[in-house]
């Protein structure tokens, strides 16, 4: 995640890596995780092993890394200054919710099954998920003119991001054939909720 709006070098990069990552979880799907090396994935995409390496250093990255985690907190920070947190968070979650495109929609799906079933990624996950917690509670300190170490900024912060991944669980154990119900209100009524005990911040 980063504050800026991504440079030109910054946006090809981000496309490389989104192609790596397609190329890494179709084959996961066609040959199984454990089955698929990062050499066949890089001859899938057309690149050495090393150029995959080099952006993805550990296997589990491969499914860890979420190119909307960027979308989201960019469109958090350009919420309007006299928004409180979780209305700004609401609002981002719905507008970055809106850019996607149902394969980046079947992708998220696909990668939080992938997180739910394989331990190796699971355990990787929470390693993500202090990284990410960490980014936005600067985010939301800044945004409460408070501190990052802030009573009210800690709570939030790591309510929200508990929202987020406890939101993941049930879309990845379900195996019903019926259509995936829709995230973005699933996320959004239980930060409605949140925020009847957050509301002042």
């Amino acid at each position: 995640m980063s504050q800026d709006r991504p440079s030109w070098r910054q946006t090809q990069t981000i496309a490389l890596k989104q192609a790596i990552q397609a190329a890494a979880l179709r084959l996961f799907a066609e040959r199984g995780y454990a089955e698929t090396t990062v050499g066949m994935i890089a001859d899938e995409v057309g690149i050495a092993s090393r150029t995959c390496f080099r952006h993805f250093p550990t296997k589990p990255d491969l499914v860890l890394w979420d190119a909307a985690d960027y979308d989201l907190l960019a469109h958090f920070r350009a919420r309007p200054a006299d928004e409180g947190v979780l209305t700004a968070f609401r609002a981002a979650l719905r507008a970055g919710y809106a850019t996607l495109t149902s394969e980046q929609r079947d992708l998220e799906q696909h990668r939080a099954k992938l997180i739910a079933a394989i331990p190796e990624v699971r355990a990787a996950h929470l390693d993500h998920l202090t990284s990410a917690l960490r980014e936005f509670t600067l985010a939301v300190a800044e945004r409460a003119g408070r501190t990052p170490d802030d009573g009210d900024v800690v709570a939030v912060s790591g309510a929200i991001i508990g929202i987020l991944m406890i939101s993941q669980l049930p879309a990845a154990e379900r195996s019903s054939p019926e259509p995936e119900p829709d995230q973005v209100t699933v996320l959004d009524d239980a930060l409605a909720r949140l925020q009847q005990g957050f509301g002042a911040l």
